[in-house]
């Protein structure tokens, strides 16, 4: 929680977009800066040979902060500075050697940073190979790992070509940790079981032949990553989602042998990579020999910011053995307490049995505890941790919700984000650039399955036509059941279409009980359906489009003239005009699923 300039208390919890920069690092280097005289660091003026200094120490830092062993080894790591994670995986993908008889393997429940360089193995021919994502309770996100051995043997590189694994740390929208990522993981089914660095995927992979890369922009704010245990090739990071300040940094912690490996192809040069370069002509010299980071660092780093990378890690440090402890304890008050919220009337009683009946019944959303007002669909840590330096190697400090009307639907994703934004909440809602598992959560991988296999997808094709072939499939399977009301079913079919995805909350290095508190208030006014109403109509009021007008009529309901699409009552005016204050609560509910 912090008091912006405007004097507006910010609740924030979307520490897997970001983490809040802490105040003393900032003023450290504001002095710092205000002190010294900064240059280029590709000259050997006083100033360049300081900002030198400075990223030689930075690059000393990240190394130690990952337990890097670092020399001159080509099993040891080097630093490379990357304006954030994606632009480290990028440079992976771009250089990597794929050929048809190569294979690159991910996880389903990936960031689409990891994603996109299946373009580029699909552009060298290779095969990409997913493996599923679990969407069982419990085993949300991630997957089987076993599952995961077998795809990769089955897809085991031929002596003398490349393939790549790359695997999420922490999934940023089903809070799942790859399986068996840390040494000390154990797989009771797997042969190696009990091995300890045996059960590690990483040294499995890289037993078959694989190159293996590491997503840890997630992980790494709240985990200790050891690369001397985990022996992966590459490893990436953005520093604001670890510590807050600065943004435009990340790294590609790699080492050096497979650094060399990439050198060889990689596909372009820019200033401050090349010694030599014939103009006009094709030969180039590139910098590189001896350091290596030198021929991947893109025209001149960001040499302002590298002294905040040592002074923020530093801090982090002195957190980390804290953190798991004090999130794991956070999480699971904060899941707990979101799963009693029940809805309630005007008069402040329980809502105990849905306003309308879905066809085939309530589907169990009848119940004399009332309506609940949340549904948590990510991994909840299983393991109560109870002493500082324990650890859970299955799941981190995300929660990723739906937020449910008086009869179990999902409420607007857009509605959501314009509430919490008025109470001052920075939460996030939609897919979170992780498609994968966001379609595990909601259950939606074989329509989404069926939408591609069925040709309805296409290039160009936008959110809004996705989300429809989306949900047309849905209501063919019947995993989209309709109201058998009249009205409700009516205003449905006006509706338009669903925002696939889900609101994310997530926890960090400045979260506190506060935090929780301030959110729990705002979900129970969600479950109020006098306070609701309130909120519909700036929500509403919201959308209006210059010149709209918008009237409230007799039952609450809220309506807009002259206008052409997302309209609640289109088609339906005789039906708002006849409405009475006997059906005003249904009204509320109808409005609510209307847009």
């Amino acid at each position: 929680m912090r008091t912006s300039s405007q004097n507006k208390t910010e609740t924030y919890v979307d520490y897997m977009g970001g983490s809040l920069y802490p105040e003393s690092l900032i003023r450290v280097h504001t002095e710092f800066l205000a002190s010294n005289v900064l240059g280029n660091t590709h000259s050997i003026s006083a100033s360049s040979q300081l900002s030198l200094k400075h990223a030689v120490e930075a690059r000393r830092a990240v190394l130690e902060f990952f337990g890097a062993p670092c020399g001159s080894n080509s099993d040891e790591y080097t630093v490379i500075f990357t304006p954030n994670a994606s632009g480290a995986l990028k440079l992976v993908g771009e250089a990597y050697q794929f050929s048809k008889s190569s294979a690159f393997v991910l996880s389903t429940d990936s960031h689409n940073s990891v994603n996109g360089i299946r373009e580029f193995a699909r552009r060298g021919g290779a095969k990409v190979v997913y493996v599923p994502a679990g969407g069982q309770k419990g085993e949300e996100g991630a997957f089987d790992l076993d599952e995961g051995k077998r795809i990769l043997q089955r897809n085991k590189p031929r002596p003398g070509t490349s393939s790549l694994l790359a695997l999420t740390g922490l999934s940023n929208i089903t809070n799942a940790k790859c399986p068996a990522l840390c040494p000390s993981s154990t797989s009771s089914s797997s042969p190696s079981s009990g091995s300890g660095k045996a059960d590690s995927i990483v040294t499995y992979a890289r037993d078959l032949g694989y190159h293996t890369l590491l997503d840890a922009a997630a992980l790494a704010p709240t985990s200790r990553i050891s690369l001397a245990q985990l022996p992966v090739d590459a490893l990436v990071v953005s520093f604001y989602k670890m510590f807050g300040f600065p943004t435009g940094v990340g790294a590609l912690v790699i080492r050096k042998s497979f650094l060399r490996l990439l050198r060889r192809s990689r596909p372009w040069f820019a200033g401050g990579t090349v010694d030599v370069v014939q103009v006009p002509g094709n030969v180039r010299t590139m910098k590189g020999v001896g350091e290596e980071f030198e021929g991947f660092e893109d025209g001149t780093i960001n040499y302002l910011l590298l002294p905040a990378i040592t002074s923020g890690l530093h801090l982090l440090s002195a957190y980390l053995p804290f953190l798991p402890l004090r999130l794991n304890c956070l999480l699971h008050y904060i899941v707990a307490e979101l799963e009693l919220i029940r809805h309630r009337d005007r008069d402040g009683r329980l809502i105990d049995r849905p306003m309308y009946q879905s066809e085939g019944g309530t589907d169990g959303m009848e119940s004399q505890l009332g309506m609940p007002v949340c549904k948590v669909l990510s991994r909840v840590p299983k393991k109560v941790l109870k002493v500082v330096g324990e650890t859970d190697e299955e799941a981190g400090a995300v929660i990723s919700c739906i937020f449910l009307d008086e009869v179990g639907e999902a409420l607007p994703l857009s509605f959501i984000a314009h509430s919490a934004a008025h109470d001052g909440i920075s939460l996030r809602t939609g897919c979170m650039c992780n498609p994968g598992g966001a379609a595990a959560l909601l259950g939606i991988q074989e329509s989404m399955k069926d939408v591609e296999e069925g040709g309805m997808m296409r290039e160009g094709m936008t959110l809004k036509q996705f989300e429809e072939e989306v949900e047309r499939e849905r209501k063919r399977r019947g995993t989209l059941p309709h109201s058998t009301n009249y009205n409700q079913r009516a205003l449905e079919e006006q509706r338009g279409r669903i925002e696939l995805g889900v609101v994310r909350i997530s926890l960090g290095l400045g979260s506190d009980w506060s935090d929780l508190w301030r959110i729990l208030q705002w979900v129970k006014r969600l479950g109020d359906m006098g306070e609701r109403k309130v909120m519909w109509r700036r929500w509403l009021g919201r959308q209006a489009e210059p010149g709209d007008e918008w009237q409230e009529v007799e039952g609450g309901g809220i309506r807009r003239r002259d206008v052409a699409v997302c309209v609640p009552c289109k088609g339906l005016e005789k039906d708002v005009q006849s409405i009475s204050l006997v059906e005003e609560e249904i009204w509320d509910t109808m409005i609510g699923r209307a847009i």
